[in-house]
């Protein structure tokens, strides 16, 4: 029931101590260079460490197991932060858009050398990062990912803007356009992740499951009457909770008409059912 979390906690462990050490070199560089794009991403990058220091221990914490003051377990940790981190990240996205909109109007010169190498550095450690969390199951890392895609796109994008300052001089505006986009990247995608996470609180229908077509088959065992009551959650956007009543004709084929609705939700990742009869 807790693998993907404690594989989750394994890989944003990771994940932070490569954000920890690529925290240095970006100071240092944004420093060195006045890019606009570096010192935003000072800012990034901070953002980055805490956020998954964050989602590191609340995906350690997710791993216990159930208690009598939390009996669904420590799952909805997970989610938590995913919140925390979705909204901590955009308000840092809005302060990048603050920060680099009026160099649009008044743009600074900046070091394109030593963009281009600070670049380069950003692009390896932050597709290791990427590499590592693109498999992730939980909408922590899926979080934590998508802030790393971000920086993969940034650096990108400030490697191609250090080669063209280097060859055009008459284009120091681009620094905060780049970082403008970036932002709005960031706002959109953990805009979106952090939509699914409420929606999860919230106790939505999981999107994975088919309401239409698990109550069609549930019907279909032999021996069903009809289904009085029906509820399904997901506690952490990967494992489901399902609470099902329904009218049987013969108390008798319990057994059978359990072993029939079990089957049937194996399909949906449900780590608990219960199933009453009437």
């Amino acid at each position: 029931m807790h693998h993907h979390h404690k594989k989750a906690g394994e890989n944003l462990a990771f994940v932070f101590f490569m954000n920890l050490a690529f925290n240095i070199i970006v100071i240092v560089g944004g420093l060195a260079t006045n890019s606009m794009a570096i010192l935003a991403d000072c800012i990034h990058d901070l953002s980055d460490t805490i956020s998954i220091a964050l989602a590191w221990f609340l995906e350690h914490v997710a791993q216990k197991d159930s208690t009598d003051s939390y009996s669904y377990g420590y799952q909805r940790f997970s989610i938590l932060g995913a919140v925390i981190i979705s909204i901590f990240v955009i308000i840092m996205a809005l302060v990048i858009l603050q920060e680099a909109i009026p160099r649009l109007f008044a743009p600074e010169e900046v070091d394109a050398g030593g963009m281009l190498l600070v670049a380069i550095v950003g692009i390896i450690f932050k597709s290791i990062s990427v590499h590592r969390l693109h498999k992730g199951e939980t909408f922590n890392e899926k979080a934590i990912l998508f802030h790393q895609l971000g920086d993969v796109f940034e650096w990108i994008a400030i490697l191609v803007l250090s080669l063209v300052l280097m060859f055009w001089e008459g284009a120091p505006y681009l620094d905060p356009f780049v970082s403008i986009g970036i932002a709005l990247w960031l706002i959109v995608n953990l805009g979106r992740n952090l939509y699914k996470s409420v929606e999860v609180l919230l106790q939505k229908t999981p999107d994975h499951f088919d309401v239409e077509e698990f109550k069609s088959g549930v019907l279909k065992i032999e021996g069903i009457e009809g289904i009085a009551d029906f509820h399904v959650w997901s506690l952490d956007g990967i494992d489901s909770v399902l609470t099902l009543k329904v009218n049987i004709d013969d108390f008798a084929n319990r057994d059978k008409i359990k072993k029939g609705i079990y089957s049937i939700a194996s399909k949906y990742h449900i780590v608990d059912i219960t199933i009453e009869f009437d």
